[in-house]
Order: C-alpha cells, then structure tokens, then sequence
C-alpha cells in the first residue's frame, strides 16, 4: 500500500510515481502486473483522480506503465539498457526532491552549490 505524506514538499503525484518506481526496482512489481484504475487507486489512497492521472501519465511517458484502454494498466517490461536509465531516472528525481526540500528551507543555491563541490572534493572528483 502506498503511503503518502500530506507534509511532505513532494507533491503526491510524485510520491506515488517514486513510490511505483521503487516497487518496480524492488522487483515488488513485474512486467505485466496490472496497477489499480486511476479511480480504483484514488479511492484506495482518498485523493483526487486527477492526482493518479498525472503520475500514471508521467509513469507511461517514462514507459515505466503501458495503458491498454479497455484492459487496464500494466507494469511494462524493461531491456537492460532501461534498467541502468531507470536507476538514472530514480536518482534524478532523488536529486530533485532533495533539492525541492533545500529550496523550501531557503538554503541559497550558493550554499547547496558549496555542499556539492565539497562532496566531490570528498571523493576525487572535481567536477
């Protein structure tokens, strides 16, 4: 079951697309599963329809579902080079909630930007 969190900065759409990803990762859900309807879910997690449209919309572009109207929505099979975009993908969108997250304590880009480079000072990297 999905659980949301009304606190979080991440919008729920995006909760439940990270939360699907990882289910998929984790091996949770295989190709040709069948998620929930966007009605069925919505109901599930108490939220707007419109709210699971959007991040089944984003999951299909990803082509992380497949949507066979009048069938249902299915967990789509992914090759080996999808897999390594995949795990680019998941940690992108890591980055990006982090980074949503430091905005919203008012941290200046400047301060994340330090962070970073000290990072990669950390660790040999200078870029």
């Amino acid at each position: 079951m999905i659980l949301l969190n009304e606190l979080s900065h991440a919008p729920l759409y995006e909760q439940i697309v990270i939360y699907i990803k990882k289910q998929i990762k984790d091996g949770v859900l295989a190709p040709g599963d069948r998620l929930l309807s966007v009605r069925e879910m919505a109901n599930t997690l108490n939220i707007n329809p419109n709210t699971v449209n959007r991040a089944y919309k984003i999951l299909e572009k990803e082509e992380f579902i497949i949507v066979i109207h009048g069938k249902g929505t299915f967990i789509k099979n992914k090759s080996t080079t999808e897999a390594t975009d995949f795990k680019k993908s998941e940690l992108k969108l890591a980055l990006e909630l982090l980074l949503l997250d430091i905005h919203y304590q008012n941290i200046p880009k400047e301060k994340t930007l330090e962070w970073i480079n000290s990072f990669y000072q950390r660790v040999g990297e200078d870029s």
